[in-house]
């Protein structure tokens, strides 16, 4: 018999390749064919056993979790221009097969001391972000710092316009290497300031180098480093930030933001507090310590799961013997030390806190994201005796 329209076109999928040759249509198969009733229901029969066996492959394919994860990294290949392979060579003879690490604040106390451990693996390229690049070429050359694997770039962060200018020339330096660790470590404490000092753009000096630089600088550099393997944002908090701690709650002033009142307010001179109150220079320390951890829980939280960016803080431990308390009084510089080390038994040498900021850089144990790392022993997560309750302890 002849059929007077098309059949299913999927039966032409599946029923030619079971007509016996001889019984095959002479007419174009999408015209007509003949056959007779019998061999027409077995035909079918197969086609519709296929298509069932096609259908739940594909729904076991799709339903699975993992039923296209092997494609889930899959990007078209890229046709490279003359430029761009001119740039790839740059970067391998620049960078080789080293990790990106911009620190800021490196050329002395903490940063410096993380430096020493970055460079001492041979396993990072890293940039260093001071205010005074003279200082830091001494310091350098001092410390013996292998000058292939470390570039010094100044950056000014009582100033907005540097940087801006400052994350423009590491885009120029990075080339096509994206930057594996940012460790945003610069800070000042001006605890016996009576009045506010103000930035370039006309805000509280300590806030702003502190603080809202860094912001500036992680939102200018976060997405370049979302390519990286292994990207970390690092940031140095301290205890006085933590209420729920010694050092932070039983130590007066305490870190409190209140409202923000002073930052809705726009936060230029004369607003020199974040909670909209009268300045205090130990206060205005703690306030943007506070504002640094809460900025890299808020982080983790919007934007670790798209990026793969890595957000902590780290408290490191105090270190009693520091130029973070080069503004304190000459008694304080004396006693402090002792009194960390013999009466509270919280003392941490210099060299010993740099080793800690390296190993939340370094070790693969510190790759996780949302964490507040703090020491007793070894970093761990969390704040106080909790932590040591969960276990959550690296030794």
């Amino acid at each position: 018999k002849r059929y007077k329209r098309h059949p299913p076109i999927t039966s032409y999928f599946f029923s030619f390749a079971h007509y016996p040759t001889s019984k095959q249509p002479k007419h174009h198969p999408l015209t007509s064919f003949v056959a007779s009733n019998d061999t027409i229901q077995i035909d079918i029969n197969i086609m519709m056993r296929q298509v069932s066996i096609l259908i739940v492959a594909l729904a076991g394919a799709i339903g699975s979790v993992d039923g296209f994860k092997f494609m889930s990294n899959w990007q078209p290949p890229k046709i490279l221009t003359n430029e761009q392979k001119v740039e790839i060579a740059k970067t391998e003879e620049r960078f080789g097969d080293k990790k990106l690490v911009v620190i800021t604040g490196c050329s002395s106390g903490l940063g410096r001391e993380t430096v020493k451990n970055l460079l001492a693996t041979d396993k990072y390229h890293v940039v260093g972000a001071v205010r005074d690049v003279d200082k830091m070429e001494a310091v350098a050359e001092l410390d013996g710092f292998n000058m292939d694997n470390f570039k010094i770039m100044e950056l000014e962060l009582n100033s907005f316009e540097s940087v801006d200018k400052f994350c423009d020339n590491l885009k120029d330096y990075q080339l096509a290497k994206p930057i594996d660790r940012l460790i945003c470590n610069a800070g000042v404490y001006q605890p016996s300031l009576d009045y506010a000092k103000w930035s370039v753009d006309g805000h509280e000096q300590t806030m702003q180098i502190n603080f809202l630089s860094h912001f500036l600088m992680i939102s200018k550099l976060m997405p370049g480093m979302s390519v990286a393997p292994d990207p970390r944002v690092i940031m140095v908090g301290s205890v006085t930030g933590n209420d729920n701690t010694v050092g932070g709650g039983g130590v007066y002033p305490i870190a409190d933001l209140k409202n923000l009142d002073g930052f809705k307010a726009g936060f230029k001179n004369p607003i020199a507090m974040a909670d909209g109150y009268g300045f205090i220079g130990a206060k205005a320390y703690k306030d943007s310590k506070l504002c640094l951890m809460m900025t890299s829980n808020f982080l983790h939280s919007k934007y670790h799961r798209n990026t793969g960016i890595a957000f902590s803080s780290i408290y490191p431990g105090c270190i009693a013997e520091t130029p973070l308390f080069r503004e304190k009084r000459a008694w304080f510089r004396k006693y402090f030390p002792i009194f960390m080390k013999y009466i509270t038994g919280g003392y941490v040498g210099v060299d010993e806190a740099g080793q800690r900021l390296f190993q939340v850089a370094h070790d693969p144990r510190c790759s996780k994201s949302g964490v507040y790392w703090s020491w007793n022993g070894g970093p761990r997560e969390g704040r106080g005796a909790a932590a040591l309750e969960k276990s959550g302890q690296i030794s």
